[in-house]
């Protein structure tokens, strides 16, 4: 039995907005990708009408959204103001801050790309490895690595600046 959308929206709707906005940094920016994003899935699911793995499969269609909202941006920005787009945003938190948050903040835009990729799908978006290396289209294994990895990398990044206060 083939899920219907609304049960997708349902279900994932809070993992891609989260990721989404992690990437974004900008809710009226993540808020419109969000809607491209559940859009294109309504749009393609009669074509994929049971995807092996439904959280991947939007997913993918979010960072490829993503991907393309930043190649937009890019052809229209100038000077100075592309780097705002190019260095990750880090994640708002709407509690109160942190000496310990402030650090991850901090640490985090010590990560590549891919790393930050990783760390993003893999806690910000909820994901299981097995549905990293779907997105990703890397091995399963690799990215158990890479994440333990960045794991003990941003370990070490936060105990530094927590040293620093």
């Amino acid at each position: 039995m083939s899920r219907t959308f609304i049960d997708l929206y349902d279900e994932y709707f809070d993992d891609v907005y989260r990721y989404v906005f992690v990437k974004l940094g900008n809710k009226w920016d993540a808020e419109d990708i969000v809607s491209e994003v559940f859009r294109k899935a309504y749009e393609n699911l009669g074509h994929r009408s049971n995807p092996n793995n439904p959280k991947a499969w939007i997913l993918a269609i979010a960072r490829n959204t993503v991907i393309d909202f930043y190649r937009k941006k890019k052809s229209l920005l100038v000077g100075e103001e592309i780097d705002g787009y190019l260095t990750p945003v880090p994640f708002e938190d709407p509690f109160e801050e942190s000496r310990e948050m402030d650090c991850l903040k901090k640490s985090l835009n010590h990560l590549s790309k891919e790393d930050l990729e990783v760390t993003n799908l893999r806690y910000f978006a909820g994901l299981k490895f097995k549905e990293i290396a779907l997105i990703l289209k890397k091995s399963e294994e690799s990215l158990r690595v890479k994440s333990n990895r960045i794991t003990k990398k941003l370990g070490v990044l936060v105990k530094k600046c927590l040293e620093e206060f």
